[in-house]
């Protein structure tokens, strides 16, 4: 008989850890560029070299968005049996009495073309020609970054992109964003410094984002509107500044984005704060949305008391 047969659990944990790890490759590029905090290197080395440098970074990449897709696909045809994959004529199957017992992960699994007509049987016409065309591109991309070909590679935003719209499609959108924290968060290390301030450190994952692909293709991926004025989130900004640190990132947005909204939501810490509607009195300053405390939420500074 065959033992050890997967649960559709099992391909699609894998194939989110490979999305992760996909983008993190690009994480990790430009988390090392930016702790270069030096406007002279930043002139004389601009990061669009140190892209170039670590090409073969993101052929990895591909090769791991490659693998997510198809295990994913791998996932909804397990989900309705996992017979289906298995490549072998059914009289090779070790299925009749006697027959001696087979592991599931050492028989031959549909990939590619066989791998994709499956997957679209078995999702019954659900998926549009768009997506179908996603997949096979995907399938392509990851051809040309084994063969050490294809123009792709020479701009981190086509990869990236096609990484949070694999996610997007396969769960979701935000999950890629809530899973990547998770997947730090459940570093056996994260948490020995200081736990909240280290997980709204997620902010630099969204600054990452928005350099190489722009606010308006982030947009696509979140439910929140991204289009609104940007605010510094009040959470963030005194766990930040508890620690000694400037926060210069703005992720946080007026709900409902109107003048006389009081609520401010971030979408890096998830947190909604109370603000006041108050004109900031710093010079060149047009802000008036401003924390319970008089930190005005525009410019990051303490705004005359007596005006709150």
């Amino acid at each position: 008989m065959i033992t050890n047969i997967p649960e559709y659990e099992d391909f699609e944990n894998v194939s989110k850890e490979c999305l992760i790890q996909a983008l993190e490759l690009f994480f990790r590029i430009y988390c090392n560029y930016k702790e270069y905090d030096d406007e002279n290197i930043n002139e004389e080395v601009p990061l669009n070299e140190v892209w170039e440098h670590n090409k073969p970074t993101f052929r990895t990449s591909v090769i791991l968005l490659h693998q997510g897709v198809e295990t994913y696909m791998k996932s909804v045809i397990v989900r309705n049996s996992p017979y289906l994959l298995l490549e072998q004529k059914r009289s090779d199957w070790p299925s009749l009495p006697k027959s001696k017992d087979v592991d599931y992960s050492t028989m031959y699994t549909y990939a590619g073309e066989n791998l994709l007509n499956t997957f679209c049987t078995v999702t019954n016409g659900k998926l549009n020609s768009e997506k179908i065309k996603f997949i096979e591109d995907i399938r392509q991309n990851r051809n040309k970054a084994i063969h050490g070909a294809g123009s792709m590679l020479n701009n981190p935003s086509t990869v990236i992109l096609d990484i949070l719209k694999a996610y997007t499609y396969f769960f979701g959108k935000d999950q890629w964003f809530n899973d990547m924290k998770k997947w730090n968060q459940s570093n056996p290390l994260f948490g020995y410094y200081n736990w909240d301030f280290e997980s709204i450190q997620s902010y630099k994952f969204l600054d990452f984002i928005e350099v190489t692909i722009g606010v308006k293709q982030l947009n696509f991926f979140f439910n929140f509107d991204l289009n609104g004025r940007r605010y510094f989130c009040p959470t963030c900004f005194y766990e930040i500044s508890s620690k000694g640190e400037q926060l210069k990132s703005k992720w946080a947005f007026l709900t409902p984005n109107k003048p006389s909204s009081k609520l401010l939501y971030c979408i890096n810490c998830n947190f909604e704060n109370e603000i006041k509607r108050v004109d900031c009195h710093i010079k060149d300053c047009m802000g008036n949305v401003m924390d319970v405390n008089g930190i005005c939420l525009t410019c990051g500074k303490k705004t005359n008391e007596n005006s709150i």
